[in-house]
């Protein structure tokens, strides 16, 4: 897949296109993927029976790969990459840049080695990695939220912020120099129910300022209503009309980029799974759906319920939660 056909062509038939690779897992025939994060080591022996895409969570960022100025070890990012090669699977690579994937050095270096750090880290996943399909170029990197430039000049490095995210569109333009086939993706969350403007404002903004940008990846984060009463789902209702202001007021095709409904409470997370898991399906636009872990207990994502543990995954202790049946 191009990012090329991605622009020109229709999703729905951009989605008819791809459905011939997705012969793996619980969308195999669908016109789209479904798939999952995994976390450190080995791929679960099961991944395959139930995802045909796969999202590395923490083993491919800067962070973890360069973790000394210079030194670069791919090894727990090979583990994904070539899991998905061997079984023909999507492969993401998440993220170029991402606040939570910053190497703690870089906050010793001045702009200008900041600039040469990026450059040396985008050449250096485009040399071990040139046929990337998707790639998180940025991710949360808005600024009502955003801890990318946190104890760093990432921003100053890459052009600055005159209320126009200048940085980010440097950061494309760096990716589709290196990338000119892959699907560039920004990457962000509560960019549905809370923060849908702010989303849209971004994505547009640096459009506007030729950002190369194939894909908006939502997070799907804020699909939970919280309040006085007891936690429910987003109506899907809701949720359609959201997704189609925002893929018509940005003229960019989707991701459901990081799904979770961290609930311990069987009931919520199953009746979440039932409403929101069709409408993303059968939305053409949408071009795949990526859980954030389906193992629980075994993601970063905090509980929702419970902050202290991790209860976003489908499958506890071998046993299928409702939300998977």
């Amino acid at each position: 897949m191009t990012s090329r056909i991605l622009k020109i062509a229709p999703v729905a038939l951009l989605c008819v296109a791809v459905s011939s690779v997705f012969a793996l897992g619980l969308a195999d025939g669908a016109a789209k993927f479904l798939g999952s994060t995994t976390v450190e080591g080995p791929v679960p022996s099961d991944f395959g029976t139930y995802w045909n895409q796969i999202t590395p969570e923490r083993q491919c960022t800067w962070r973890t790969v360069e973790q000394t100025r210079g030194t670069f070890d791919f090894s727990e990012c090979d583990i994904p990459y070539n899991w998905a090669k061997e079984n023909k699977a999507t492969f993401k690579f998440h993220a170029l840049l991402w606040a939570s994937g910053n190497p703690s050095w870089l906050r010793d270096l001045s702009a200008d080695e900041t600039k040469e750090a990026i450059t040396a880290w985008f050449d250096a996943v485009a040399e071990r990695y040139p046929d990337l399909e998707y790639i998180n170029v940025v991710s949360e990197a808005r600024r009502i939220h955003s801890q990318i430039g946190s104890n760093n000049k990432i921003i100053e490095a890459l052009g600055g912020d005159n209320e126009d995210y200048k940085f980010i569109t440097t950061a494309f333009k760096m990716a589709r120099e290196r990338w000119p086939q892959a699907i560039l993706i920004y990457n962000d969350y509560n960019t549905i129910q809370w923060e849908r403007n702010e989303g849209i404002d971004l994505i547009n903004t640096i459009k506007n300022n030729g950002a190369p940008v194939d894909a908006y990846g939502l997070e799907g984060n804020d699909l939970i209503v919280m309040g006085t009463g007891p936690m429910k789902c987003y109506n899907p209702d809701l949720l359609k009309n959201a997704l189609q202001e925002i893929y018509e007021k940005t003229e960019t095709p989707l991701l459901i980029s990081e799904y979770n409904i961290s609930n311990e409470i069987d009931s919520i997370q199953k009746n979440c799974f039932a409403e929101h898991i069709p409408v993303f399906m059968e939305t053409e636009y949408v071009v795949g759906v990526t859980l954030w872990g389906y193992l629980y207990g075994q993601s970063l994502m905090q509980c929702i319920t419970n902050p202290g543990i991790n209860c976003c995954g489908l499958i506890r202790d071998g046993e299928d939660r409702p939300a998977m049946t």
